[in-house]
């Protein structure tokens, strides 16, 4: 349980870039494989040991599983009942790395004509231990790292996706200035994962795009069964002090009714789109700071008139 529990939080959020422990870094963080039945191909990994002193590696494959909806995973031991575990190789899994040294390391992915078409989710996980010292006779446990595997067999796939919830972040439809805060959820309810593209289009009370705000830029995916949840913003976020709230909501003006409506592109050209939900932008301060300077201005006016 501490092992996996260990495994879970090393590789909390997985669609970033390269994973740094203590000892041990590995690139690329995520590899995808998109292979025919009875076919097979090569990968590459390499692994970079930050520390001073020699460190021993294995390698082992397992399967992971997604937890929660920000892209949390969890590894899990490997299990021999799944015969997807079986269709990755590794030709060099124990090998001594020294300090600062960087070994590139071949994967090999073999898929049997039989597989059955859809995703499959895998990891080569490698656990480092520094090399004995010259009096002891115990090596030591430092870390574990791992590259993710989404192996995609293609084929006839279902590229099932649906759109949960779209809706502001907030329980508000009245807001005095941005950024504005949208949420959407996603459920992917077919075979393969899933990496939805697309924009939350913003509309204002004449039907004219006032923003169009893309998100999902880290290119992260959605598996099989599992939901995800994005956020995206309309507007920056520079609201500490009144001076720095009324400078926010000069720059960023938006006043009166909107709408929003999120956009979604995914599989093979399909598109999905959510309804749309309304809401008003009223900056109060700064119309409210404009209106007395308006009238400051006017009064000094009348005074300069009545003197000349």
């Amino acid at each position: 349980m501490i092992k996996t529990l260990k495994i879970f939080f090393i590789l909390l959020v997985f669609f970033v870039g390269i994973k740094s422990v203590s000892a041990t870094t590995i690139s690329p963080a995520v590899i995808d494989v998109n292979l025919d039945p009875g076919k097979s191909a090569v990968y590459e990994i390499k692994l970079y040991n930050e520390t001073e002193n020699d460190l021993i590696l294995d390698g082992v494959i397992e399967k992971f599983i997604p937890r929660g909806d920000q892209g949390e995973v969890e590894v899990l031991p490997p299990d021999v009942s799944d015969i997807s575990v079986t269709w990755i190789k590794l030709p060099v899994n124990s090998l001594i790395l020294k300090p600062g040294d960087i070994i590139s390391v071949p994967i090999v992915v073999s898929i049997p004509g039989t597989a059955d078409v859809g995703g499959y989710y895998l990891a080569v996980m490698w656990e480092s231990s520094s090399a004995p010292s010259t009096g002891g006779n115990q090596a030591k446990i430092t870390s574990r790292v791992g590259v993710l595997i989404l192996l995609n067999v293609d084929g006839d796939v279902d590229n099932g996706l649906e759109i949960i919830d779209f809706d502001l972040k907030k329980n508000s439809n009245f807001y005095t200035n941005l950024p504005i805060e949208f949420t959407a959820k996603f459920r992917n309810i077919g075979n393969t994962h899933q990496r939805p593209g697309g924009a939350v289009i913003i509309k204002d009370f004449l039907g004219r795009t006032s923003e169009v705000i893309s998100y999902n830029s880290q290119n992260s995916a959605i598996l099989p069964n599992t939901t995800r949840v994005f956020n995206f913003w309309w507007g920056k976020d520079n609201t500490n002090g009144v001076i720095t709230l009324l400078m926010n909501q000069f720059n960023n003006f938006a006043i009166g009714k909107f709408s929003a409506r999120a956009v979604v592109d995914y599989g093979d050209g399909q598109e999905l789109s959510s309804d749309e939900i309304y809401f008003w932008v009223f900056p109060w301060k700064l119309i409210l700071v404009v209106l007395l300077l308006f009238i400051f201005v006017i009064s000094i006016g009348k005074k300069i008139k009545k003197k000349i």
